[in-house]
């Protein structure tokens, strides 16, 4: 069976702001189609991190994922060294499942990065 890669990206913005300016961007992606598997992702722009953003576009991505998407699991990735996003995933009910060695070159040295992954009936359990 061939993967199909399907991915849905997003601009995140404030409900808030009436200019609707970018804060960030998010996205969902097949992972593995026969898996029904799917990736998140997020960043926040530096001026906006650390005001709960990156959290709360993780929840609408998962919910994405989850609702409109049907997945059977949701996983996301990190650099080890990035505490905040293991935080946030952590957050989501996400469970951190391996540590890849030095799977990522990142700022010219090669790091570990952390997998998490949420399964439908976790999820659906959380809510």
């Amino acid at each position: 069976m061939k993967d199909e890669s399907k991915t849905y990206d997003f601009i995140i913005t404030r409900i808030d702001d009436e200019s609707n300016t970018p804060i960030g961007m998010g996205y969902i992606s097949s992972y593995v189609e026969y898996r029904n598997s799917w990736e998140i992702g997020y960043v926040i722009l530096p001026q906006f991190r650390n005001a709960g953003y990156g959290l709360d576009a993780g929840k609408l991505l998962v919910k994405y994922g989850f609702d409109y998407l049907k997945a059977h699991k949701i996983l996301g990735m990190c650099n080890i060294e990035n505490i905040q996003s293991s935080k946030i995933m952590l957050n989501l009910g996400m469970t951190r499942e391996a540590v890849f060695r030095k799977e990522l070159n990142w700022n010219d040295k090669w790091t570990d990065q952390c997998f998490y992954l949420i399964l439908e009936d976790e999820y659906k359990n959380r809510i």
